[in-house]
């Protein structure tokens, strides 16, 4: 069930690698980023050689939050889920630190469209900017659209419970209507597509929570926060009030899917100490900007906690 993660065993500096120049294919999002072709012969096996990487850096008010990305896609080979590989780097030339992420589909022989632009054709006044309108009955239907023909290669409904419990568990606030999508491809003599790989996941983990302020958090602040968090997508326009929080959205749709609970239990089969495993490497990684350890603690507490209650909530 889980995914082997690939391990950088160094920092990676960017600065000598070649910048793409034709990136503008997927310049969305809040932060900062470029676009950088590894070298032919990289310095660590994990990476491929001459292939497309993000170079995401942090919101300047939150300069370690680039870490976020590295540890979501470790939780998300945990949980046996599909997550662009990414790792800790940084441009010695420049100074920025940043999650270095792994192209997710291949060029020239496969194309992205993100979900909100067919959102926009299935409902013209689709707020695009802000993605109000976002829920996951309109995406329902967009989904059974392109299951026609048998195009759609995924099986959408475990596809959204997984993303769902994986934005539960780290806390994922941004997962708007362009932070996923469909890949086109051909098969055959036909085209076929596939649901992206759960991307773009640094609006999660406290990343927005200073060190100095959460220091001395009861558990009591920590279940507070958790039982807060919300998620972009809700379930349907139609219900008031909404539902958008991650447990009880996360909760909704099993019970709305139920072939989909069985898979949902099996990923969440490890333990804390398999969390703990599973991450601390990152804190030896000696960047500008280190994981500290009060980071680390305060991330593995929100884990902790949330693991324990999407478990119960699963039974």
């Amino acid at each position: 069930m889980r995914i082997s993660p690939l391990i950088q065993q160094a920092n990676f500096d960017v600065a000598d690698w070649d910048v793409d120049a034709e990136f503008g294919v997927f310049p969305q999002g809040a932060r900062a980023k470029d676009a950088v072709i590894t070298p032919p012969s990289p310095a660590e096996v994990v990476l491929v050689p001459s292939k497309r990487y993000l170079f995401k850096r942090s919101e300047k008010r939150y300069p370690d939050q680039f870490w976020g990305e590295v540890i979501a896609y470790r939780v998300g080979c945990l949980l046996g889920i599909t997550v662009p590989p990414a790792f800790a780097a940084y441009n010695s030339r420049s100074g920025y630190c940043a999650a270095l992420i792994e192209w997710f589909y291949s060029d020239g022989t496969e194309s992205f469209v993100m979900a909100g632009d067919f959102l926009q054709k299935i409902q013209p006044d689709f707020d695009r900017k802000r993605g109000i309108q976002h829920n996951l009955y309109t995406n329902s239907i967009l989904m059974k659209a392109l299951s026609q023909n048998s195009s759609l290669v995924s099986d959408w409904r475990q596809w959204w419970v997984d993303a769902l419990l994986f934005d539960a568990l780290i806390g994922n606030t941004d997962r708007h209507q362009d932070n996923w999508g469909v890949i086109f491809f051909l098969e055959g003599t036909g085209a076929k597509c596939r649901l992206s790989p759960l991307f773009d996941n640094g609006t999660s983990l406290g990343h927005e929570r200073f060190p100095q302020n959460i220091r001395n958090w009861s558990n009591a602040d920590i279940e507070r926060y958790a039982h807060n968090g919300k998620h972009h997508v809700k379930w349907s326009l139609s219900e008031h009030p909404l539902i958008n929080g991650h447990f009880e959205l996360l909760q909704r749709a099993v019970a709305a899917w139920p072939g989909t609970r069985e898979l949902a239990r099996e990923r969440l089969d490890f333990t804390q100490q398999d969390i703990i495993d599973a991450l601390s490497d990152l804190c030896r990684l000696n960047l500008p900007v280190p994981l500290l350890p009060e980071r680390f603690a305060f991330i593995l507490r929100l884990l902790f906690y949330r693991l324990q209650i999407i478990k119960s909530l699963l039974q």
